[in-house]
């Protein structure tokens, strides 16, 4: 591996002596958006479509980032500091309208800081697109290592790692006070159900479906009260398969039209727990 990339290296030295000097592009204009502030206990989902309405979130919780959905333009709208520090990647399909961006995400976190390969979860198909995209970068990585200097995270994080194949649900992240769950629905699209400890031991709980899957059920390892669930999904109604033969026409249409809470893309960042601490 270090001969290798040696040899990348020593021909990239000899293609940068050949290459004009190149502008660093300027940062997209979501970035000048307000960030809200974001207390160490908070639990807050911060919206990363990029004008998409594909399904895409950063989700902060007691100082951990792990993003959810990669369409084209997440990584620039994502905040910088959060690229850097990010735990992992969770993809909700592999089309791709849904992984354009991720190896915005890649590189922008790597330049930014972050220290490690970045793990990447998702249907099947996901260790495929991270074996891909590394090769595919490899060289283009190594050239500019040597053009403009090894980034802050150092050449190891320019890589993404496979985490998962998502075939049946299961906890695919396990902090101790963050807890991820995924379940696959149809066409291999995945729901993420996230627990999340507070500052005082209570338990909140954010699921995540996209329009075409089934919600992770979960297996009960924690205790949520319904005050402390928030959900984010398909923004199209979906319809009630039964109604007491006894409701009234304005209860029905309350039922038929109850869905998430919020629906993607987000517009506006989502607190699901606001502390001051």
């Amino acid at each position: 591996m270090a001969k290798a990339l040696a040899g990348l290296l020593l021909g990239a030295s000899v293609l940068a002596a050949c290459l004009p000097p190149q502008d660093t592009p300027e940062p997209a204009a979501e970035e000048q958006e307000t960030r809200p502030d974001i207390a160490p206990g908070d639990l807050v989902l911060l919206p990363c479509s990029a004008g998409t309405d594909r399904p895409c979130a950063v989700l902060i919780a007691g100082g951990k980032r792990l993003m959810f959905g990669a369409p084209a333009g997440a990584g620039q709208q994502a905040d910088e500091a959060d690229l850097a520090d990010l735990e992992a990647l969770f993809l909700f399909s592999v089309h791709p309208e849904d992984i354009e961006g991720v190896d915005e995400v890649r590189n922008r976190g790597w330049r930014a800081g972050r220290l490690d390969p970045l793990p990447l979860t998702g249907p099947v198909g996901t260790g495929v697109l991270v074996q891909g995209l590394n090769m595919a970068y490899e060289q283009p990585d190594a050239i500019s290592f040597v053009e403009d200097g090894a980034p802050a995270g150092g050449f190891v994080a320019a890589l993404l790692s496979h985490a998962n194949d998502i075939t049946e649900e299961t906890l695919v992240y396990d902090s101790g006070d963050v807890k991820v769950r995924a379940a696959p629905g149809r066409n291999t699209w995945l729901s993420y159900r996230v627990g999340y400890r507070d500052l005082d031991e209570t338990w909140h709980e954010i699921v995540m479906t996209p329009c075409g899957a089934e919600t992770a059920v979960g297996d009960g390892e924690y205790e949520v009260e319904a005050a402390n669930r928030l959900s984010v999904g398909c923004p199209v109604p979906q319809p009630v398969e039964e109604a007491a033969s006894d409701a009234d026409e304005t209860e029905v249409a309350e039922a038929e039209t109850a869905g998430p809470d919020y629906a993607w893309p987000l517009e506006a960042p989502v607190f699901a727990e606001k502390t001051e601490r």
